[in-house]
């Protein structure tokens, strides 16, 4: 067998276990793995003492975004090669429905920014603000285009986003019977907007107080009541960025119960607590839900390492430093999100597999497996299997070197992970059977990228 690339050598991590073998890959797709030393092809890449990885997925991205008044550093270009660096080979945006508008109108218009200024492969979330029998009608359309996933916020009325629950329901009821999933940022929004309002009334603007304004019963409680309405809904539900050890009870007991819900972390929980509140630039780390203490930190990794929590996703949002100092004076102010997704594979791999906290098996799931299944992805995406698309990295496990604020891709001015001693950097991103990147360096161009139709997928 012929191949027209061949990675040779490397520890490749395969669904069942890993294994020292050459990854044969031809138009596109991945051939064959076969016995180290092996493969025949073109090209030949060694990977001898890496590892070789299924490329990335990332369904948990804003690229293009304004929040709060402020604009992302990345868009569709930017970002997506941003990913690749990180060795991240698909990612999944964020379509939205303004108010007084169709869902299928939101969907068209986001895909308009997205195709042809792509580098990597892509899906979209229908963030839903509208719910009325219009467009509760348009949930077969979206499956159709490959929208196979709904999010909503419950929370952010300021700002146009917060569906109640009455709506809520509706919309799990109509996409229970298309097989379309729910993703949830949830927290309680009354809780919250109360107790921002105590500290603003106080004087209390720090950055430590936009964790204190969010306690982990607001996030709790909305996950709670997240489950309770898709259970009477028979619908399937995922939460977004969770960073509340009760709520991550809540949730692997209903798993045991075998009720369809699954959830995600991001790589800021895993790898900050709420002590950064308090330091000069503390701004920075401001995001939504907040970060939290030790234990719940500990509690997390414990839930990942267990596969309770599914996937880690990076939530990427690039306001640059400028833009998250201009409300370093009030924390009711401060643009809500971090920057990410070049980081989540060094931070991941080095805090995860190279600390003894999770498997190399775990880690891959968690990077890329579960989410290709979650999301509608697979079996194209998300694993190293004959006739799977090649999106592959390649890994150094052995060399270590220090996060920076260079080492983003991008003017972003700050880098949440500065300072970390990190291991497991990509070396090499194989997008389809292409190289992306080459020792950090961008060899691809706006429009390699194409949108993907996903498929409904069953939680569990």
């Amino acid at each position: 067998m012929n191949a027209d690339l061949v990675i040779a050598g490397g520890m490749v991590a395969k669904p069942d276990g890993a294994a020292l073998g050459d990854v044969l890959v031809k138009d596109g797709r991945i051939l064959d793995i076969v016995g180290p030393g092996t493969g025949r092809g073109t090209r030949i890449v060694e990977a001898r003492d890496r590892i070789v990885l299924p490329g990335g997925i990332d369904p948990h991205v804003h690229f293009l975004i304004s929040f709060m008044g402020q604009k992302s550093v990345y868009d569709f270009t930017s970002g997506t090669a941003a990913a690749l660096r990180g060795g991240v080979t698909t990612v999944i945006d964020f379509a939205l429905q303004r108010r007084g508008r169709s869902m299928l109108d939101g969907l068209a218009y986001r895909r308009k920014q997205a195709d042809g200024n792509v580098a990597c492969d892509y899906g979209l979330h229908l963030i839903a603000t509208d719910i009325n029998d219009q467009t509760l009608a348009e949930a077969p359309g979206l499956l159709a285009a490959g929208a196979s996933s709904f999010k909503v916020y419950m929370i952010y009325e300021s700002e146009g986003l917060e569906v109640k629950d009455g709506p809520l329901l509706e919309l799990m009821h109509a996409a229970a019977k298309t097989g379309q999933n729910f993703v949830l940022h949830a927290e309680n929004a009354s809780i919250i907007e109360r107790a921002i309002a105590r500290h603003v009334a106080a004087g209390d603007f720090a950055p430590r107080f936009h964790a204190l304004s969010r306690p982990a019963l607001a996030e709790t409680e909305a996950v709670s009541r997240a489950m309770l309405l898709a259970d009477d809904a028979g619908a399937q539900i995922h939460i977004f960025h969770l960073a509340s050890g009760p709520a991550l009870d809540l949730i692997e007991a209903a798993q045991a119960k075998g009720r369809k819900v699954s959830a995600e972390t991001c790589t800021h929980y895993l790898a900050l607590t709420d002590e950064v509140y308090d330091r000069p630039d503390g701004h920075l780390f401001v995001a939504s839900p907040p970060l939290r203490d030790k234990a719940t930190q500990d509690r997390l990794w414990r839930g990942l390492a267990s596969g309770s929590l599914s996937i880690v996703t990076s939530d990427d949002a690039s306001y640059d430093a400028h833009a998250k100092a201009l409300g370093k004076d009030r924390f009711d102010t401060i643009a809500n999100g971090m920057p990410g997704v070049e980081a989540r594979l060094p931070v991941l791999y080095t805090q995860g597999v190279a600390s003894g906290r999770m498997t190399l098996e775990r880690f891959t799931d968690a990077w890329a497996g579960s989410a290709a299944r979650l999301f509608g992805l697979a079996p194209e995406k998300g694993a190293i299997a004959a006739g799977a698309d090649a999106d592959l990295v390649i890994i150094d496990p052995h060399t270590r070197r220090k996060m920076t604020v260079d080492s983003h891709y991008g003017p972003i001015g700050y880098n949440p992970f500065d300072g970390m001693d990190l291991t497991g950097w990509p070396v090499m991103t194989i997008r389809r059977g292409e190289i992306a990147v080459e020792n950090d360096r961008f060899l691809g161009k706006a429009g390699d990228g194409r949108y993907l139709h996903r498929k409904p997928v069953a939680v569990g």
